[in-house]
């Protein structure tokens, strides 16, 4: 099993996912690229609608992690939701939070949608410190880079957020049952109609992971991530296939990186992806 050991986890895999995107991703690396190169394709409508109990093509779930004050804008995200796709599709939500819910929060979320919901609580080893991480050091480069005025530079909490959320959320009890999952965050819109199941989607044409923004990197929170990147592919050469995404995130043939990345807030994937063993 391999097993980085990198502060800057989710920046890693997240790299060496793109250099693999499309051959990791769809398993008939020509099938996608033809379809890229095709010109516009049909629009892809399946007029389907499954009931909340019923049986359904995929078995997929939202995933939603947060805290009980987030409550008010989760309502906001779940009417978008259920407003533009989940009213019809009615997949089951996944809470997920370091602490125990509140009852305000189940009430107020419960009660925007007729589908299945999970509450669920992270447990302790996963938001917290691996044990081979120096605290003390890791302390001080929390005080240096919160006072170089690095976008949270200071903050501990965001830091077991992203170790949650890059390497363990998949693992939670509540997600063993679940085979495919999009990632839902509070007081996010959606403003047009989804008239398809990106989940089946995704499930016939062997579609293993899909984002909806890319954007640039502040390079001074990830001053390792580049060299780290370069030092897992030269140990571990035979996680990169021939066809990758390298063109995209460097401009040098991989010298540098161009700061280029997707979002993984707004990401939605296959789950057999991240239980790989190339992923952990």
């Amino acid at each position: 099993m391999l097993v980085p050991r990198s502060a800057v986890l989710r920046y890693i895999l997240a790299a060496v996912a793109m250099l693999g995107l499309y051959a990791l991703f769809h398993t008939n690396y020509d099938r996608a690229t033809s379809l890229l190169g095709s010109g516009t394709p049909e629009p892809y409508e399946r007029k389907i609608s499954y009931r909340p109990k019923d049986p359904k093509p995929v078995n997929a779930c939202f995933t939603i992690l947060a805290r009980n004050h987030d409550w008010r804008s989760l309502r906001e995200s779940m009417k978008h939701m259920e407003d533009r796709f989940n009213h019809r599709y009615n997949y089951p939500y996944v809470f997920l939070n370091d602490k125990p819910f509140s009852e305000e929060f189940i009430n107020m979320t419960r009660s925007m949608t007729n589908a299945e919901v999970h509450y669920g609580q992270i447990p302790q080893e996963h938001w917290s410190y691996p044990e081979w991480i120096d605290q003390k050091k890791a302390k001080e480069d929390r005080e240096r880079m919160d006072k170089d005025g690095v976008m949270y530079g200071g903050s501990e909490s965001y830091r077991h957020m992203c170790r949650f959320e890059s390497g363990l959320f998949f693992k939670h009890p509540l997600m063993q049952q679940f085979d495919y999952y999009w990632r839902l965050e509070p007081g996010v819109q959606y403003l047009c109609d989804i008239n398809y199941d990106p989940f089946l989607y995704m499930k016939e044409h062997k579609i293993r992971y899909g984002w909806t923004i890319g954007i640039h990197e502040l390079a001074n929170t990830i001053p390792t991530l580049w060299g780290s990147v370069k030092k897992f592919i030269k140990q571990h050469p035979e996680t990169i296939p021939d066809y990758n995404s390298l063109w995209w995130v460097s401009r040098d043939n991989g010298t540098s990186y161009n700061g280029c990345h997707f979002g993984s807030n707004f990401e939605i994937a296959d789950l057999s992806f991240y239980r790989s063993k190339e992923y952990q």
